[in-house]
């Protein structure tokens, strides 16, 4: 009982921001099933990370005896490019593979689902070492730090992969900036004169992330793309508009409810309640 009230209080966070920053994404919204596979493996990859950085780190890190070159030196060459790999294997090895990461946006959305699930995890963890005390600020600050550093290499994935000439900077220098910033923040957390520093960066950040999934709205191919989804004729399988009547082909009626739907653009099936088709994007037509 005690261990899914820690576990309900560790993921809270996680889930709140991942329904905020999902939301924002209107015009192609993302399959529910891999923004939530990229969320569990962000989950994962956050293992890997807590395993290296257990038999890297001093032991005497989080504790007031480190010194502070120590510590910076650890989250520079450590903790921060450690833990920005990690988070970007889980979309770079996941989504980014699948027909449904096709926009700049795909890679903000993505990134804050690895991200938010990574963190999460090591919010749990954090809460069985120390207790659900350490979520007062963990929980409004620390979540939101990993979600603005995983937008800086999500964005630049996702600009990468709509680029026609790819360029590994696009994506090498994103995932740069994002362990560097990460390991900023570790530090100024740690330094009590220079903490806000750390919320200055989160504040910055957030604000940085949602602009750009509004920017990622205004400019993506898909915004203006839509047509009028088909069906098959039960009778004699001719597929016809899903607002037609009656079926031009034999003359059957026709009449809701249907099973599928099928995209007008590029004949992929997808459910009766569907919004956008699941392959290509375009927005359907439900109304004359």
């Amino acid at each position: 009982m005690q261990f899914a009230l820690f576990a309900g209080l560790s993921f809270t966070p996680g889930f709140f921001w991942l329904w905020f920053y999902i939301r924002l994404n209107k015009v192609r919204p993302s399959p529910k099933r891999w923004v939530a596979l990229t969320f569990l493996l962000g989950m994962l990859w956050s293992v890997p990370a807590a395993v290296i950085n257990t038999a890297t780190l001093p032991d005497n890190l989080l504790t007031a005896n480190v010194a502070m070159s120590t510590f910076a030196v650890s989250m520079l060459l450590i903790v921060g490019p450690l833990e920005e790999t990690c988070k970007f294997l889980a979309v770079r090895l996941g989504a980014y593979r699948s027909s449904y990461f096709t926009e700049p946006v795909d890679g903000l959305v993505y990134s804050t689902a690895a991200a938010l699930g990574f963190a999460s995890l090591e919010n749990l963890g954090y809460v069985l070492q120390f207790g659900p005390e350490v979520l007062l600020a963990r929980g409004p600050l620390t979540t939101v730090a990993h979600l603005v550093f995983a937008s800086l290499w999500g964005y630049g994935l996702g600009v990468h992969q709509r680029s026609d000439r790819k360029r590994p900077w696009f994506v090498v220098a994103p995932l740069a900036s994002a362990a560097l910033l990460h390991a900023a923040f570790n530090i100024a957390s740690f330094s009590v004169t220079y903490s806000w520093i750390s919320m200055l960066i989160v504040l910055a950040g957030g604000i940085w992330a949602y602009r750009r999934f509004e920017w990622g709205q205004r400019i993506s191919p898909l915004r203006f793309r839509r047509n009028y989804p088909l069906i098959e004729c039960p009778h004699c399988t001719h597929q016809i508009r899903m607002l037609s009547t009656y079926c031009p082909q034999c003359g059957v009626p026709i009449s809701p409810p249907f099973d599928t739907v099928i995209c007008g653009n590029c004949r992929h099936p997808n459910r009766a309640d569907a919004l956008y088709c699941d392959h290509c994007g375009d927005r359907f037509l439900t109304h004359s």
